[in-house]
């Protein structure tokens, strides 16, 4: 392993025993703003590639959603860059709004590390299918747990907001309200008949 691999390895480690110290740590590097950028590029095509593995591994279920990403990984990817962007302006504004103190570029830095570290997770899983499908489930469901805690904690910290419990709370009615327009959006995209029809 290679000394970045190193640096990388022990900030993940420190993440999530720690999230607050791993974020400190984290903005501590100095990430340039164009390795910030492009991670969220490449961030994006890692998940689609990985979703479209899993695809082939677990067919996915027949909704309209499913149907459109498993059509292109390339359009998986603009979609995945599309979300994730979207998240780095939510943080940002939501936390400000709240009287957070983060900044745009660290919140992009923070939301490529959190993705970051649930790619190792979804390849975990990825490898856990073809061994083993109920413990592909098991890490499932401990990845869905490790994100929101790693999510609200690192929301936490890049803000200065001292209660984790009420930065879940902020997130999950932010993410209602999100969902809500993506319904609207996706019937708008695929017609209502689409949803009727499944």
């Amino acid at each position: 392993m290679t000394g970045l691999g190193e640096q990388i390895a022990a900030l993940a480690r420190l993440s999530v025993e720690d999230p607050r110290a791993g974020v400190r740590s984290l903005l501590a590097q100095g990430v340039p703003l164009p390795a910030r950028t492009l991670g969220l590029v490449l961030i994006a095509v890692a998940s689609a590639l990985l979703l479209h593995l899993s695809f082939l591994l677990l067919p996915p279920p027949e909704d309209p959603l499913a149907g459109f990403m498993i059509q292109s990984p390339v359009r998986t990817a603009i979609v995945q860059w599309l979300f994730l962007a979207a998240t780095v302006l939510l943080i940002f504004w939501v936390g400000r709004a709240f009287g957070g103190r983060g900044n745009l570029p660290d919140t992009l830095l923070v939301v490529v590390w959190l993705q970051v570290i649930m790619i190792a997770v979804q390849l975990a899983q990825l490898v856990a299918l073809v061994i083993s499908p109920p413990l592909a489930g098991l890490i499932n469901i401990a990845g869905f747990f490790l994100f929101f805690w790693l999510f609200a904690s690192f929301v936490a910290e890049l803000h200065g907001f001292q209660s984790r419990w009420a930065v879940f709370g902020g997130i999950l009615a932010t993410g209602f309200g999100v969902a809500l327009l993506i319904a609207v959006a996706m019937v708008i995209i695929l017609g209502p008949e689409a949803f009727v029809s499944v």
